[in-house]
């Protein structure tokens, strides 16, 4: 991986982590359910840098907030999942693939919330948690509809604002 590299996926690992972290501390927990900021630099990451940052990013956005107390261990055992699954999907669609980023983006929402629902479904098994049937479910992502709505505009168009200022700067270096 190069330097550029390297520095890019931390930058997108720091606004994984601040941006969700104030949110947060402006809005309240329900804010950040219903706007879904950690996911804003995983995709974009991870169609910009590829699919390894693209996870990297997404582990260590959760792993670190967690630390920070957002988000809370329910939430951060599946999200973890759905962030990896979305930074994978996008990013090797869009990376690697070359795929157009709308369909990339749409791709990799649907297999993150179906990985997301399987995880929780999973989990809910193990530790024998009884919840209604539409727990686990499409419901789940509900508070998050606003959030979505926003990413479909704001994942791609930013992509590709920043794919073309990265190309132009890097014929400069």
């Amino acid at each position: 991986m190069s330097t550029r590299k390297v520095i890019l996926t931390a930058l997108f690992v720091a606004i994984g982590i601040v941006l969700p972290q104030t949110i947060h501390a402006f809005g309240g927990p329900l804010l950040g359910a219903t706007l879904l900021p950690m996911h804003l630099s995983v995709f974009i990451g991870a169609m910009l840098l590829g699919p390894v940052s693209g996870i990297i990013i997404a582990v260590l956005s959760v792993g670190v907030g967690f630390m920070f107390g957002m988000p809370p261990i329910l939430i951060a055992s599946y999200m973890i999942f759905e962030l990896i699954v979305y930074a994978f999907v996008s990013g090797w669609l869009f990376y690697k693939l070359k795929v157009n980023v709308f369909l990339s983006y749409f791709i990799a929402k649907i297999s993150g919330m179906a990985v997301a629902i399987l995880a929780l479904l999973i989990m809910m098994n193990l530790f024998l948690i009884d919840f209604p049937p539409a727990f686990g479910t499409i419901a789940m992502f509900y508070p998050g509809v606003i959030g979505i709505v926003l990413q479909i505009f704001i994942i791609p168009s930013t992509v590709l604002i920043l794919r073309k200022e990265l190309k132009k700067h890097e014929r400069l270096s």
